[in-house]
């Protein structure tokens, strides 16, 4: 299946978090998909809130800008082409730290549903 951003929605998350998700795939879109990608984007000063995955693993992967994640209180800075992994039951929080959009892939394993995004 190929999936292209340009023909995917964009979602907006309601204040006091406002952020933009486009979903690539989840396991809703491909039934038992072994992973879920979503493409994220905060304008600058977005934050993310603070959340935990209890049994997946997350990996950010910068494409765009400078943001910061919080994993349980310590603070990673990811620029473009950096990765983070981000193991299950860590709390974590993001937010855009620079003059741009921050725009990174959400790669997370197993498959995640994406719902929650889809009814920003």
């Amino acid at each position: 299946m190929l999936f292209e951003k340009a023909k995917l929605i964009e979602y907006k998350a309601p204040e006091p978090f406002t952020r933009y998700a486009t979903i690539f795939f989840d396991n809703v879109t491909i039934p038992n998909a072994h992973m879920s990608i979503g493409y994220f984007r905060f304008e600058p000063g977005q934050i993310g809130p603070k959340h935990v995955h209890e049994e997946e693993v997350e990996v950010y992967y910068c494409l765009k800008g400078e943001g910061s994640v919080t994993i349980e209180g310590e603070v990673y800075i990811l620029k473009p082409n950096s990765a983070l992994y981000i193991p299950p039951k860590a709390y974590h929080e993001t937010k855009n730290i620079g003059d741009e959009d921050f725009e990174f892939l959400g790669i997370f394993a197993p498959a995640i549903n994406m719902d929650n995004m889809r009814n920003w």
